[in-house]
Formats: C-alpha cells, structure tokens, sequence
C-alpha cells in the first residue's frame, strides 16, 4: 500500500514535472511553454478536463505521483502561467484532477506500470491543439522531427 498521507500537490509542482519530462524527452522549454499557452488560448476547461480526466483515471499515472517528484520548495515559480486573454488554465485543471483522485481514492497499492510520463500531457494538449488547427507551424515542425526522429 502506500503511504497513509496524502500528498499536497501544487500547479508550480506539477509546472515544474512537466517542463523536466518534456526538457528529458529534448523539447525545449520555450516549445513546452508555447504549447501550455495556446492550449489556455484555444481549448476550453472542458475540454481539457475531459481529456486529463481521462489520463489521470488510468491506473498507471498514479505512479507520477507515488515518485514523488511534486515536492517544491517555497522558491520556485509556476513555469505556465496562463496568459491575461485566455479561457482557462490548463496547469492549473491538471492539479485539480490530480487533486480529485487523491482525495476520493488514497491510499494507493504501488501501481503496475510505470512507464508514464509527465511530458504525456503536454503532448495530449498538443494532440488537441492539432485537430483544433491550432497550433503554429514551430510546434509541428517539432511533432514532424519527433516524428522521424531527427
């Protein structure tokens, strides 16, 4: 099982996981920065929520949090602040639904898989960002380069 506390997630937290999954899998911070960006421009609460929802129910992503890696300290910034114009703020409904299913399902067993990464979200949102004819050419230059990889 695991540990009987619950952990305290903050969006600077899961900011911060995000941006040193995507930096590990060789996106660049500005890429990941964009990419959070017009996703709080272009896509709805609802939407996103729907599909984080959708990740974060699947038993392996509690292993994200089981490792532990949203521990922060009073020093650090939130890496994906939404801007002023935009419908919602995408960092902001992940820890929410990280949130959610701490609360209604904690403790945890160890999970099985643990091949997922924090750098998924980032991509699912770029996903959306596709098909919604959203996102700019820099962006899926860096899809077709991931693509082949080059």
């Amino acid at each position: 099982m695991g540990s009987k506390r619950k952990p305290f997630i903050t969006c600077k937290a899961l900011s911060l996981a995000v941006l040193e999954s995507g930096i590990a899998r060789n996106w660049t911070a500005p890429y990941l920065l964009e990419i959070w960006q017009l996703a709080s421009l272009h896509l709805t609460e609802e939407a996103i929520g729907a599909a984080f929802g959708e990740i974060v129910s699947n038993p392996g992503y509690k292993s994200l949090i089981m490792r532990r890696v949203y521990k922060v300290s009073a020093l650090d910034t939130l890496h994906f602040p939404h801007p002023p114009n935009s419908s919602c703020n995408p960092i902001h409904i992940l820890s929410e639904k990280f949130r959610d299913l701490v609360k209604s399902e904690w403790p945890w067993p160890e999970p099985e898989q643990l091949d997922c990464k924090w750098h998924d979200f980032s991509l699912l949102l770029l996903d959306m960002l596709l098909q919604e004819n959203a996102a700019s050419l820099r962006l899926k230059g860096k899809l077709l380069e991931e693509d082949l990889g080059i």
